[in-house]
Formats: C-alpha cells, structure tokens, sequence
C-alpha cells in the first residue's frame, strides 16, 4: 500500500500539472471502488478549477473553486498517472459546432477507473488494479469531519508532531510500538513498511508494549520517524509491485531498505553479524534484527 513518502511523491509530481488548471471533462467507468464514487461527481467537478493539492495522511486533497475538495485514496494499489492528450491526436475529435477539442475517452489501461481531461489537455488517470482505493467530494469549510479524515493523528512532518506528541499517545496503551506506529489515529500516513525501516533505525523491537517505552526512546524513535519519512520523499518513495510515480516512473527507496522484504540477509550495522528476521505480526509480515532491535 502507499504510504506517506508515496503519497506525497505523488502529490508534489501532480501539483504543477494540475493546479490552476480547470477540469473539462470527467469519465468514470466503473460505479464503485472500495466504496461507491458518489452519485453527481460529474456535475460538482467538470468546468471547475483545482486551487490547491494537498496531502493529508495517505489521503490526497484537491481544493475546487467551487467551495468543494476532491478526495482520493490510493488503497492497496492505485496509482495516478498524468499524460499530454495533445500528442495523442487519435484520442481527439473535434466537434464541427466548437473551436475545441473533446475527448472520445475510453480506458486506455485494462484498470483505468477514472479519467480526468483538463482545459491545457493534460489528462489524469486514476489506475487501480486490486480496487481498494476511494474517491469522495466534499464541502471544504467542514472536509475535517469527513469520516475517513476526521480521527486521523498528527502529521509526522509537521510541527504538530513531536517526542512529547509520541508519548502521549502510546503512554498507557498495552499493544505492540509496532501496531501503534501503522495506526492512523495516532499518527497519520504509516504503514507496514515504514513502521519496520523506523523500529530498526530507532534500534528498539517491534515486539515492544507501547507502555515500556521511555522518554529517551520516545525521542529516538520520533526523529527515526522524521529521518526515515524524509529519505523515502527525497527517494521517490518505495516501488513495491504496484507504485509508481506520477510519471510512471519507480522510486527506489527500496533500495534503501535496512530491514522490509531482507529476510535471512545480514543486518546493515557492521557490528551486529547477525540475520534479518520475518515473522508474521497481526497479519502483517515483520523485519527485523533480533539483536540490535531490543
């Protein structure tokens, strides 16, 4: 699944093509993804102008014109891709009544859900293989209530979070530090890979209760955070089967990785010797070192 670092790629690679640009023409080719796509996106988004793009936990955030913020979630395995129609002369007609292009659109991937035309005819394609994703429309003055935003934690990367943030939130809980880290109402945008790469770097085991973990800890493990998030945005994030960036190039975080997908590999640390291990951990896979992770 995409996670913070692949999510913000993806919002920094779309944000010159798409903000300014107004959306001429919506096509949806399917009713429903994880959820239904809302009934009416079409009228709410054709002839409005995309504002701003944001990025809150894995969600991103299109602020309209119109009062209006589109919400897409990329699930297990969407990905979005920006193309230039314009060099694609094929895929246009030109109606004899209008001076401008329209689009005859039909999924150019066997997993294109939606296609978005815009004014300048640049085009954006939402492709999801598996279908875990989610597109919503919402009203922007009360988009912090929406159901899938309203009880996400802090944003890792803002000053909203910090050592202090951490140790409030996993003080008096009795679960794994691991399963802490990926739940999105404690802190927004982790998942299963970047919980394993952070436990590493912060040397302390997945298999740690969230109340064992002192103040000295707390703040290793929230500058892992911040150190470990930072390198993946600079990477490009981690291309994993499905992800890709905006322009369907890899990231090559993974590249990077010290513990995800290394198993019975030696540790990175020079002086640890020792072998990666993978157990299964609430039904996730688990990495990590048994001996530098405590």
């Amino acid at each position: 699944m995409p996670e913070l670092p692949e999510v913000e790629t993806v919002c920094r690679g779309l944000r010159p093509h798409v903000v300014g640009n107004r959306i001429l023409r919506y096509h949806q080719f399917r009713e429903n993804l994880r959820w239904q796509i809302p009934l009416g996106i079409k009228d709410k988004l054709e002839g409005s102008i995309i504002e701003e793009l944001n990025r809150r936990g894995k969600f991103l955030l299109f602020k309209l014109n119109t009062g209006n913020i589109l919400i897409m979630h990329l699930g297990m395995s969407g990905r979005i891709l920006i193309s230039d129609t314009s060099k694609k002369k094929k895929d246009l007609k030109k109606p004899k009544e209008m001076g401008v292009f329209f689009h005859t659109v039909k999924p150019t991937g066997p997993h294109d859900h939606v296609i978005i035309d815009f004014s300048d005819q640049k085009r954006m394609i939402y492709n999801d293989v598996r279908r875990f994703g989610a597109i919503d429309i919402f009203k922007s003055e009360i988009i912090s209530s929406h159901q899938w935003l309203s009880k996400l934690g802090p944003e890792p990367l803002t000053n909203h979070f910090s050592s202090e943030v951490l140790k409030s939130s996993i003080k008096n809980k009795k679960s794994y530090i691991k399963t802490a880290l990926m739940d999105q109402k404690l802190l927004a945008g982790l998942g299963n890979i970047y919980a394993c790469e952070i436990l590493w770097e912060s040397r302390i085991s997945p298999f740690r209760l969230c109340l064992k973990i002192d103040d000295s800890e707390c703040e290793v493990l929230a500058n892992s955070i911040r150190e470990i998030l930072w390198k993946a945005i600079e990477a490009g994030g981690s291309s994993l089967r499905d992800f890709k960036k905006v322009g369907g190039d890899l990231g090559y975080f993974q590249n990077s990785f010290s513990v995800y997908s290394r198993e019975g590999l030696k540790c990175k640390r020079n002086e640890c010797g020792s072998n990666i291990q993978r157990v299964n951990q609430s039904g996730r896979s688990t990495f990590f070192c048994s001996k530098c992770q405590q």
